[in-house]
This record gives structure tokens, sequence and C-alpha cells, in this order.
């Protein structure tokens, strides 16, 4: 700590007694400091090797004998630093002030004007520091010869507002960033860079702390457990989104869906994260009808023409509706006749209600579309085993986003809350006054 000072010293020399009625109503004297004795009084915990003051300031005599002597100094004593709670920390520094070769017997320290506190009339306020009380103590030790010395107690809290801005917001902020590289689609492909560059940040940020703080390996601050969280954080989230990617690029050619992850991510998670997959489309629904797709029966028994062929209806009543509609019908179709036609066709009686016979050119007509189907069919359950896997990653991606929040606000809560004197406003005037010399 580095400190400039008054020191006020008083001592009584009776060999510079005088009258001074006798020498002309003399009421001072003013000498330098060595043509009298003078007490060696230093700075016992001093830190640049200089224990005595540098400017040798004359010394004012009384004819009583009491000497006063002030000189300003520049002190720089060694303080332990207790940095558990910075940026938001106080610390109490100590400055043990006693003679060097006097002991308790010979140089008897006192308290200037009985008072135990550090005077402040004359303290410039510090743009970093808030003084909290500045306490002063007589210590007598018992020993033989006695010892005493006078200690003062400076006790000093950290402005935060430099420190808020430059490094607690940017910080928090950036920890909130890790939980965006869930809301970023998978297929962007900039989740993994952005969670990367919040990484670098982060680095940046450690180093930076790094050089504010002492060197010590007793505690960890504050803010330097929380860029440990935040960076934990954000790596954990570079792994869970690599996973998420590789969910979301998997297809039924490489990967089976396990059950439990089905029941879990499709059916589950999706409710609780009030999450709804789009309705199926028109032709997904017309090719999961029941008569698409069944394999017709060959053959030319039981029937008239040879070159006929028979499709059976009772397995195909949806495909025939859908094609009434359409009115897309083959000439000798049954189905595109007029009602007063049909019975001109033969047929078997016992299949009149079942059968409908259509030549060979619309049997291949149908095969041909059925082949459509099937490979529309196939392609649509290959799409659909895609969109599993899709879905699949944004369920996860979307329950890591409400994961990650909620867990990086615990964090910033229970770490940044931690500190004793977060919310404490120090009134500097007021305490100015408390220890200013009345």
């Amino acid at each position: 700590m580095k400190s400039n000072v008054w020191l006020r010293l008083v001592w009584l020399d009776y060999q510079l007694q005088w009258d001074h009625n006798d020498y002309g109503g003399i009421q001072v004297l003013r000498l330098p400091p060595d043509k009298v004795w003078k007490p060696d009084i230093v700075l016992f915990n001093n830190a640049d090797g200089n224990y005595e003051v540098r400017y040798k300031s004359n010394v004012l005599i009384y004819p009583n004998g009491m000497i006063l002597w002030v000189p300003p100094a520049i002190y720089q004593s060694s303080c332990t630093i207790d940095v558990t709670y910075f940026p938001f920390d106080q610390q109490r520094c100590v400055m043990k002030f006693g003679s060097w070769t006097f002991n308790g017997d010979q140089v008897s320290l006192a308290l200037y004007g009985n008072k135990n506190f550090v005077d402040l009339s004359d303290y410039w306020k510090s743009g970093t520091w808030d003084i909290i009380e500045v306490p002063a103590f007589l210590n007598v030790y018992d020993a033989h010869p006695a010892e005493t010395d006078i200690t003062f107690y400076i006790t000093m809290r950290r402005k935060t507002l430099f420190y808020t801005v430059n490094l607690i917001l940017p910080t928090v902020l950036i920890s909130f960033l890790c939980v965006l590289v869930f809301y970023l689609p998978a297929e962007a492909g900039e989740k993994v860079t952005l969670g990367i560059s919040i990484l670098l940040s982060l680095v940046v940020f450690l180093l930076l702390v790094s050089k504010i703080l002492p060197p010590t390996s007793l505690v960890l601050p504050l803010i330097a457990k929380y860029l440990l969280f935040t960076f934990i954080m954000n790596t954990v989230s570079i792994l869970v989104t690599v996973v998420i990617i590789n969910l979301n690029f998997r297809s039924p050619r490489t990967h089976r869906m396990p059950k439990w992850i089905h029941a879990t991510f499709l059916k589950f998670f999706p409710i609780i994260l009030f999450m709804k997959r789009p309705k199926k489309t028109r032709l997904r629904w017309m090719l999961e009808m029941p008569g698409i797709g069944v394999p017709h029966h060959g053959g030319t028994s039981g029937y008239s023409s040879p070159q006929m062929r028979h499709c059976n209806m009772k397995d195909r009543t949806e495909l025939m509706e859908l094609m009434q509609r359409s009115e897309m019908h083959h000439p000798n179709c049954k189905i595109a006749r007029k009602p007063s036609t049909e019975r001109d066709l033969p047929r078997k009686d016992s299949e009149t209600s079942e059968t409908v016979y259509m030549t060979a050119d619309a049997y291949k007509a149908t095969q041909a579309v059925e082949f459509i189907a099937e490979h529309l069919r196939n392609e649509d359950e290959y799409t659909q085993v895609r969109e599993d896997w899709k879905y699949v990653a944004m369920v996860i991606d979307r329950l890591q986003l409400y994961l990650f929040f909620a867990v990086t606000a615990a964090g910033t809560i229970a770490i940044l809350m931690h500190a004793p004197h977060i919310f404490e406003y120090v009134d500097q005037d007021k305490i100015m006054e408390l220890y200013k010399t009345a």
C-alpha cells in the first residue's frame, strides 16, 4: 500500500526550555531536525527499504520544551491482499510505527491527543478505494524490557464501477451468449464456430484478470471463479453441439433409430418443451392410404377374354374413389362406364360385385402408377427418417437451451451474489467527518 501522510510527532525535551519573557517574548523556535534530538520512529512493515521520512522539515520548539515535528512522508507498506471476492473485495492494511532502538522504558509512546484513529482532515478521495474505518491502537508487549508500538488499521473497500463495466458485464453477456449456440439451426454450420469464438473471448478475459490480480495461489478470486464457470459451460456446450450436429445429419442408410430415442425425444420431451411438429403433407397422406401399393393378382383363368385382367375392389375401395374423383380411367375400365352399359361386359356371376376388368394396356398403366407410388413411398420413408433425426436434434437443442440458460443464470447469481458487500453503499463524506479532528 502506498500512502502519502503527514506524521505528527510530539515529545518533551527538558533541556530546551526557556522563559519567553527573558528572550523578548519568543514563543516558538524553528530549527533543522539535525540540531535537536528526535526519536527514531520508523515504519516497521515498509516495503521499499526507506524506514524514515525523506524530507527533513523543521521542528517547532516551544518554551515549555515541547517539540512538534510534522514531516510529510510517502510510505510503501506491505499489506496482505485477500482477493477472494475481487472485484468486490475489502482489504485491511496495517501500518506499524515504533522506535527502532529505544524500548518502552526509554521512550513512552502515546496516541496524539488520545485519538484512537487516523486524522482524515486532509484526506483526498480515491478513485479506486473507499475508506471504511481507520482505527489506531497502542500496543504494549509484556517483555523485558517492555516494547511498545502504535498500529494503524486502514480498512478499504474497492470501488466496483470500473470493474463492473469493463469486466463483470462483458463476462455475464458472454456467458449468456453461450446459450444462444443452441438457438442456431444445426444446418447453419456456425454453431461450433460461435462456441469457439466465445471460448477465445473468455481466454482473453482470463489473461486480463491474471494481469490485474497479484500472482497468489492461496485463494481463487470471485471473478476468476465466474470466468472458469463460464469457460466450462462453453466447453460443454461445444461438446453437446457436436453431438447435436452428428444427430442432425444421420440417415437411415447409416443409422437405425433406437426405440428409446424415438420414445424419449419424439414423444416425451416435445410435450414437456411445448414443441409440435407440422402436419403431414397431402402426398404423404395419400401414400399411406391402405389401397395404394398392394400387389396385383395376375392371370387369365376364369375370365371370358384372355386379354383382360382383374383387380379386387374389396381392398381397393379408396383407390377407386380417388380415380372416380379424378375422372381419369381407361375406356375399357368398368368404373369409367355409365351405369347403363355396365351389364354389357362379360363377367362371372360370382364376381359381379367384386371384380372389375381392364385391358393389358390399362393393367400396364396401373403397374406403372404403382411403381411410381412405391418409389414415392420409399423416398418419403427415407425423408421421414431423416426428418425424425433432425427433429431429435432440434429437441435436444431446445432442451439444452432451457437447461443451459437455467444453469448459467443460477451460476451467475450464486457466484456474483456471494460477495458480502456487493450492495452496500459507502458514504465517504460521512466517514471523513467522523474521523476528522474536532
